[in-house]
């Protein structure tokens, strides 16, 4: 636990911020994908996957933030959060993109979740185990980073969910 409590907030918070961004921009490609995929390849219950899969991380990302105040009780919600997003990212990988992807879709796929999943363990390890210590004396500039991260986020979320 010692060890945790040394490593430098700046750290979890480059971690977590540049985790995030990789995701975001891959993401981001990922959907221009999907939209010129979205009359011709995809299915309503691939969407309805895709929404699961948003539903599902939206809670887990709360479940993550909650944990600044509330550390020991969210570890559940977190948990159940982060399993059913996972079950539901392994059907879409195995059940839509399998055979229809392209090597340049499925690089995109592979990038995209080992970047989130960098982020949730990064964010994960760092709420729960020390509530996010340091969090709140981080320079301006990573508050600046995570807005323009949550806004990129929300905006393909967005696009993604009406589709």
């Amino acid at each position: 636990m010692d060890d945790l409590l040394s490593i430098s907030p700046v750290y979890w918070a480059s971690l977590i911020l540049g985790s995030a961004t990789v995701f975001t921009i891959f993401w981001g490609l990922d959907s221009i994908t999907h939209k010129k995929l979205a009359r011709a390849d995809i299915t309503d219950q691939e969407f309805e996957t895709h929404r699961n899969i948003l539903t599902a991380s939206f809670l887990m990302e709360i479940s993550l933030v909650l944990m600044f105040w509330f550390q020991k009780a969210m570890l559940p919600f977190f948990i159940a959060f982060f399993i059913t997003r996972t079950v539901h990212e392994f059907i879409d990988e195995l059940k839509y993109h399998s055979d229809r992807c392209t090597p340049y879709e499925t690089r995109l796929h592979l990038i995209m979740w080992v970047s989130v999943l960098t982020k949730s363990a990064g964010m994960f390890i760092w709420g729960y185990f020390t509530g996010y210590e340091g969090l709140t004396e981080l320079p301006v500039i990573f508050f600046i980073w995570g807005g323009i991260v949550l806004i990129a986020m929300s905006y393909i979320s967005w696009m993604e969910w009406k589709r």
